[in-house]
């Protein structure tokens, strides 16, 4: 303000001198000190000035306002920060006979980009769900804020408090700028404030028996409690406990068991709510469950020795799914056995293990001699155990050989892509005639292999406990002795059929020989009789022939030519006399 005063009263002071008549002459041309100032359009830091001065000039003095000068008649220049500049432009002539002095000073307003960013943080009162704290975060050169609530109110605190109405959502602003030149620093940022009211803890929980844990009555224990809490306390009346959320425990001891869980929530170290709930457990039954495994008259190393040891699986029934429960290798006496095994239904397959002395004269089988899953028994433990659980590994009886092989990959249907082989799965090599001839097991990788075979048809199968697999059609000839990379699909849905209906009571179809030449037989079991239909359709779904069943209860054959048809693959299908499709096969005619 000094400097700005004593420059007005030498401007004062040259203005007189200039009134005054030159001596001996006229009075000398005056001047006007002017100029114009404009922010560059590309870069809002810098300024262009330009001199708009009238009179005898010749000299120009330019002070910025930020201790930079020029002698420029229209210079540019480039402030470091934003903010407001007194920028005086200084105009004279040296000519002696022509004294013209003046000078004019204006504010230059600049404008830096992003020098203020406004945020903001909040907390909702735990004690008091509609009062919030605001925390300003916002940075740059800021001495105002302006807070608009969402409600209808607002705030010039920089960190206020409010309490809303209601409970609900609300849009909150915060406006951060500088009084002194708001275009310079000036943001807005908004956010979404949800209120609601705490609600009361209800603490509840479910349990499970683990069935498929092999540490008996084991249970799985989940929390389905309500109030959002953040504390749990479980507690077993045989002194077990557990901070956990969800959580398991094993009783030890038989009988009834008092389980209680207690929830709270919590905020800041502040107890808002809590609750608890408790529950009686029954603990489940447990049996023995052992067998002999036979191949052939006798239990394998019973009463000698026979070189071979025995696998045994045992599956749980879970509603219609087959789950892996154990697996056991033996030798002594050819006896295995499950120890306090849970109470259910289960289905036990076994066989030999690779390196048995007998290992390629049986198949793998089911209790008590059943070669598919579906047609096992079922073992129930309910009351009692069972040590008498036999089963019969049914025999391998083909004995023909010849210069052929098949070779391919089991996987699983539904991948995309090229999934990953099913390793140690069952691939059965039926006949035309679907008499069950050998077997092998897929490797590491899925591959399996299936060698020295005598010319003809075949039909492929992949045995795997509680999932299913299509027949797959093979013809080995002099001409192409190997059939090399089949791909046999697994599915965990039944593939081999549609359901038949109830009122159909059809209980078997089979079709053969196939592929054929000229004629194939169909054969279907019955318990009632029935009026069926059959149809032959292309591959493109054309129909080929139509004809009428008229069935007995117990077995029913018909023979059905095709010599007629071109070579090819078909759709044989038998449907009720309602359209219910109760049969649906592939039919090759070479």
């Amino acid at each position: 303000m000094r400097t700005l005063f004593l420059s007005l009263l030498l401007l004062a002071v040259f203005r007189l001198a200039c009134a005054q008549p030159a001596e001996g002459g006229d009075f000398p041309a005056s001047c006007h000190a002017a100029y114009a100032a404009s922010p560059d359009s590309q870069n809002p830091m810098m300024f262009h000035f330009q001199d708009q001065s009238t009179g005898q000039i010749n000299h120009w003095q330019w002070s910025f306002g930020d201790g930079a000068t020029s002698s420029v008649q229209n210079p540019a220049h480039t402030y470091a920060a934003g903010g407001t500049y007194f920028v005086c432009l200084t105009v004279s002539d040296s000519d002696s006979a022509n004294i013209c002095h003046d000078m004019i000073c204006l504010p230059v307003t600049v404008h830096q980009p992003g020098t203020c960013v406004a945020d903001f943080t909040f907390t909702v009162d735990s004690l008091n769900r509609l009062q919030a704290k605001f925390t300003d975060k916002s940075t740059g050169n800021i001495n105002n804020w302006h807070w608009d609530f969402g409600d209808g109110t607002a705030s010039p605190e920089r960190n206020p408090h409010h309490i809303f109405s209601g409970y609900g959502k609300y849009k909150v602003c915060l406006t951060a700028f500088n009084g002194d030149s708001i275009s310079v620093c000036n943001d807005t940022k908004c956010d979404t404030l949800s209120l609601a009211p705490n609600l009361p803890c209800r603490a509840s929980f479910t349990f499970k028996l683990d069935s498929l844990n092999h540490e008996p009555n084991t249970f799985k224990f989940t929390d389905t409690s309500s109030g959002n809490p953040n504390h749990y306390q479980w507690s077993f009346d045989d002194g077990g406990s557990s901070l956990m959320r969800n959580t398991s425990h094993q009783f030890h001891v038989n009988g009834v068991h008092k389980v209680c869980l207690q929830v709270g929530h919590e905020i800041q170290g502040v107890t808002i709510c809590t609750d608890s709930s408790c529950q009686m457990v029954h603990t489940a039954k447990y049996f023995d469950l052992g067998g002999h495994l036979f191949a052939g008259v006798y239990p394998i190393n019973n009463p000698v020795s026979t070189g071979d040891t025995g696998l045994a699986y045992l599956y749980r029934r879970e509603g219609t799914r087959l789950v892996p429960y154990d697996t056991l290798a033996f030798t002594s006496l050819g006896y295995y056995a499950f120890p306090r095994t849970l109470n259910g239904s289960y289905v036990l397959r076994a066989a030999l293990s690779q390196g048995s002395a007998h290992y390629s004269g049986f198949f793998p089988s089911y209790y008590p001699n059943a070669f598919k899953w579906q047609d096992a028994a079922v073992l129930n433990l309910s009351d009692s155990s069972s040590f008498h659980a036999h089963v019969h590994l049914v025999p391998v009886t083909d004995t023909a050989s010849g210069p052929c092989s098949i070779r391919g990959k089991v996987v699983r249907a539904g991948l995309s892509g090229n999934p990953p082989g099913m390793n140690s799965t069952e691939v059965i090599l039926y006949s035309n005639l679907m008499a069950p001839l050998k077997y092998s097991l897929t490797g590491n990788t899925g591959q399996f292999e299936l060698t020295e075979l005598p010319y003809g048809a075949y039909y492929l199968y992949v045995e795997s406990p509680g999932n299913f697999s299509r027949l797959t059609a093979v013809w080995l000839e002099p001409g192409k002795p190997v059939a090399d990379n089949i791909v046999l699909e697994v599915f965990n849905y039944d593939v081999t059929g549609i359901p038949v209906a109830l009122n159909s009571a059809t209980i078997q179809g089979e079709l053969f020989p196939n592929p054929a030449s000229e004629n194939v037989t169909l054969k279907l079991h019955l318990l009632n009789p029935a009026m069926l239909k059959f149809e032959i359709l292309a591959m493109t779904g054309l129909r080929i022939t139509t004809g009428v069943l008229t069935c007995h209860p117990g077995e029913n054959s018909f023979t059905v030519p095709i010599s007629a048809y071109a070579p090819g693959v078909y759709l044989f299908t038998v449907n009720t006399d309602s359209g219910e499709k109760i049969m649906l096969k592939k039919l090759i005619k070479y």
